[in-house]
């Protein structure tokens, strides 16, 4: 029997002294070099969750063929893990070709932390696999409010990026339940999507400016936008969120006027609670004006790439990288306005003392952001103490 994980204080995995020690203080001063470690980063509940059921089904069932349906988180080392333990890939980059046609009652089949497309879930039932669904409870909610939309006849207008594994089982959950959707990525596209809804824009430019898959084939705006409800990817920007709420709203209202956007609006919340305490913990450690700003984590990751985004107002250069390959004699980062992988030299300021703030997204593992701290010690000439390893979970 598969465990029920419900303390969301318990870290199960990965687990790291260092880390869990900084996250409790917050900063660490050692000779010249100052750390500043936000206080909520890392393993969300969800993750740390979906992968102690992984371990436990390897467990549970040994002797039979296992598979993720797709990454199970955007981490590469995790995923690479994976591999190791004997798990293949049905979707993405490491799918194995023709297992996802011959899979069979033998099978078990592991549900990503971000749920799945209704196709894919109605294809395993149909083959009888046996499923280790890991779905994490808060990628549920956009769900249901989705659905709560379609009953009262509103087009969910989803805060979130094209393509990305939550917002595609998000669509397919909306286009199974006869609904409508629109995907925007950011301000500047919701801003095209205000100048449609206060007449300014037709509805064929305005699906000119939007990506290709944003809404499903045959989308009409003037037919689908007269009642829009919003929801969020769990792991966008919440700031941005609130800020797309608030630009749909005004331009419904200058559209219906106030009694009218009773009939016409809805928005709600749906950002992920550790997606919103990482991102409020990063920018308390950035107000205390670090040299840099370092965020560690997969370059596919959304809630990292978000995360990375907190000193941007602050002008505190910011650093998205994945680990510990990254600092050399240039840094390997993620830009964060293009999204280009670029290599920068003369990263490391000379200046002493220094100091440096640290964040890892939802989806790092301690052991890696570990990994990043001893290292960028090693790179200033300090040594870090040693903290007692914590106690494996069962």
């Amino acid at each position: 029997m598969i465990r029920t994980y419900e303390d969301s204080d318990v870290r199960y995995t990965y687990r790291d002294a260092l880390v869990e020690s900084l996250r409790s203080t917050g900063e660490l001063k050692v000779g010249q070099l100052h750390l500043l470690m936000s206080k909520s980063l890392g393993f969300c509940w969800g993750v740390d969750r979906a992968l102690a059921m992984v371990k436990d089904a390897c467990r549970e069932y040994p002797n039979r063929p296992k598979w993720l349906l797709s990454s199970l988180i955007h981490n590469p080392t995790v995923n690479e893990d994976m591999l190791k333990l004997g798990i293949g890939f049905l979707h993405g980059p490491y799918a194995v070709q023709g297992a996802y046609e011959d899979l069979s009652e033998k099978d078990v089949v592991i549900v990503p932390a971000f749920s799945a497309r209704v196709e894919d879930m109605e294809i395993l039932r149909a083959r009888n696999v046996t499923l280790v669904d890991t779905t994490c409870p808060w990628v549920i909610k956009p769900h249901k409010r989705a659905q709560r939309y379609i009953k009262e006849g509103f087009t969910t207008v989803i805060h979130g990026m094209v393509g990305h594994d939550e917002t595609l089982s998000t669509c397919s959950l909306v286009e199974n339940s006869g609904g409508q959707y629109l995907v925007v990525h950011d301000k500047m596209e919701t801003q095209s999507l205000a100048a449609f809804l206060r007449g300014d824009l037709s509805g064929k430019m305005l699906m000119k400016w939007l990506h290709r898959d944003a809404a499903l084939p045959g989308f009409d705006p003037d037919v689908h936008l007269k009642k829009v409800g919003i929801i969020n990817q769990t792991t966008m920007l919440a700031t941005e969120s609130r800020e797309i709420g608030d630009i749909i709203r005004l331009a419904l209202l200058q559209r219906d006027g106030e009694e009218g956007l009773q009939d016409s609006f809805r928005d709600f919340d749906t950002i992920c609670r550790a997606t919103q305490d990482n991102q409020d913990a990063a920018t308390e450690a950035v107000k205390e004006n670090p040299d840099f700003f370092l965020v560690v984590g997969g370059y596919d990751s959304s809630n990292t790439k978000n995360l990375a985004r907190v000193g941007d107002d602050r002008n505190i250069p910011s650093y998205h990288i994945e680990g510990v390959e990254c600092l050399q004699g240039v840094i390997t980062h993620r830009d964060r306005v293009t999204g280009e992988i670029l290599q920068t030299a003369d990263w490391l300021p000379s200046a002493r003392p220094l100091k440096i703030a640290f964040s890892a997204g939802a989806s790092t593992p301690d052991t890696i952001l570990g990994a990043v701290v001893r290292h960028i010690a090693e790179l200033v000439g300090e040594s870090l103490p040693v903290f007692e390893e914590p106690t494996p979970k069962a």
